[in-house]
């Protein structure tokens, strides 16, 4: 029993060493500080006031420099030069710099210095006071010294040029948002310029968004309007063109409130090849011609077969015309033709696609369409339903401009083709083929519907838009 005491007494014993052990090792790696450390000084910059610009954005904007606090003792001190907005506290300052291993200095680019500054939300190409200081730091052990304050004034630079938005009856109409808007891209900090058709005697006005709000410049914003232009004193003081209907370059400038037009030829693109039906030359036959959107850009629908094409940037064969090589992002529908010319070969299923080009990004988009339908309906079919509902048949698409159906046909009765799910806009009366089978005539009854004069039964019927030939299968 007095063994174990024994034992238990040691045990205590060493306990008691080690923390003591402990609690002086601790106490050693704490430094023995001055009643009053002496802080550090951010020292004055070689001007008070800098304007950024992106043309010097790799130059050196100002190397900024400091003494070194007294902590009282020997230390590897990191210091981080930091920003705030004039009317800031530094409760969540912006770090220009962290620098350590005695540096007393930090030189800041340009670049570097308008990143900060537009991070710290201040307004390109406006003047703004900021503070600078700078903290110096040892440990978490130890109480951060902060340096004096210096004040500066700076201007930065706008590093995204967001585009504005033409809308209304003078160009796509009054909506709907984004599709019937106008880009103008800004080549520069608000200034804005597009290619677009001016309709001559109608309205429109500039939005900062695609939306109707809440920012959009009228007529009276501007100082200075081409003379093309005239209010419309529509309520809304739009601007109302009263040129010639036709192409325009327009240019704003919204730091000096100018709209400046150029009259210019109509931006046009076309492809032809026989994936798209034949080598016609651009602006004749099977060439298909594209609808610009903005400068560069082009769009259009158009059904495409196994075979190879090209752009061309005007109704003809030269001089200007796209090739595969010279985009850098291509469909995957499309290869090489490596055909001598090195045209664009479509590979994939033969249809109707969307195809989007743009020459300024050097890409090929594709993209599926709804195949087209064709509709038949009246009483020669079962009753005159609207197409696309009843006993309206819808019919299958073949290919481009080519259906088929079987349908029961009733003797004498008449019937009719839709090219929608409605009664309008576009149907095909028995005029308009030049060749139809001997199973039908012309109803001649107002509408000049087809009539049925076969036996009454179940028959194929195959309908070709671009020949104009409506046959029955036997």
């Amino acid at each position: 029993m007095k063994i174990v005491k024994v034992a238990r007494i040691f045990s205590l014993l060493a306990l008691m060493a080690t923390l003591f052990m402990t609690s002086c090792k601790d106490d050693a790696v704490k430094p023995t500080l001055k009643s009053s450390v002496t802080a550090n000084e951010l020292l004055a910059p070689t001007a008070s006031a800098y304007v950024l610009t992106v043309e010097n954005a790799a130059n050196t904007l100002e190397t900024f420099k400091w003494t070194a606090p007294n902590f009282g003792f020997n230390a590897s001190i990191t210091y981080k030069l930091q920003i705030d907005k004039s009317t800031g506290d530094f409760t969540t300052p912006i770090e220009l710099a962290s620098v350590s291993n005695g540096k007393l200095e930090a030189a800041i680019k340009v670049s570097d210095m308008n990143e900060k500054l537009l991070g710290l939300g201040l307004n390109p190409e406006e003047a703004a006071a900021i503070k600078l200081r700078v903290t110096s730091t040892v440990s978490d052990k130890v109480a951060t010294v902060i340096s004096s304050v210096r004040t500066i004034t700076v201007t930065p630079y706008a590093t995204s040029f967001p585009p504005i938005y033409g809308m209304g009856a003078a160009l796509n109409g009054w909506g709907p948002w984004p599709d019937a808007a106008v880009e103008l891209q800004s080549p520069a900090f608000k200034k804005y310029e597009t290619i677009a058709k001016f309709t001559n005697g109608q309205a429109f006005r500039f939005f900062a968004q695609q939306d109707w709000g809440p920012v959009s410049y009228n007529y009276p914003f501007f100082t200075t309007v081409s003379s093309l232009f005239e209010n419309a004193n529509d309520g809304d003081s739009n601007l109302k063109f009263i040129g010639t209907t036709g192409y325009f370059k327009v240019e704003v400038d919204l730091k000096t409130k100018t709209v400046a037009m150029t009259a210019v030829d109509e931006p046009v693109m076309y492809m032809t090849g026989a994936g798209i039906g034949g080598w016609d030359k651009p602006g004749t036959g099977a060439s298909v011609k594209m609808t610009y959107v903005k400068p560069g850009v082009f769009v259009a629908n158009a059904n495409f077969v196994v075979g190879a094409f090209r752009f061309f940037a005007q109704a003809d064969w030269g001089p200007t015309s796209y090739n595969y090589p010279f985009f850098t992002s291509v469909d995957a529908k499309f290869v090489n033709a490596n055909d001598g010319d090195k045209n664009l070969q479509f590979t994939g299923s033969p249809g109707p696609y969307k195809i989007t080009v743009d020459i300024n990004k050097k890409t090929v988009v594709v993209g599926d369409l709804p195949k087209p339908v064709l509709y038949m309906t009246g009483a020669g079919i079962g009753g005159w339903d609207k197409p696309g509902t009843g006993v309206s048949i819808n019919m299958t698409y073949i290919s481009a401009g080519v259906y088929e159906a079987t349908a029961n046909f009733v003797n004498n009765e008449t019937f009719r083709f839709f090219a929608q799910a409605d009664w309008g806009p576009t149907s095909y009366n028995y005029p308009y083929f030049t060749t139809v089978d001997a199973l039908f005539e012309n109803a001649n009854d107002g509408d000049k519907n087809f009539r049925y004069i076969g036996a009454s039964g179940s028959k194929t019927i195959n309908v070709n838009l671009n020949t104009k030939v409506v046959t029955v299968k036997p």
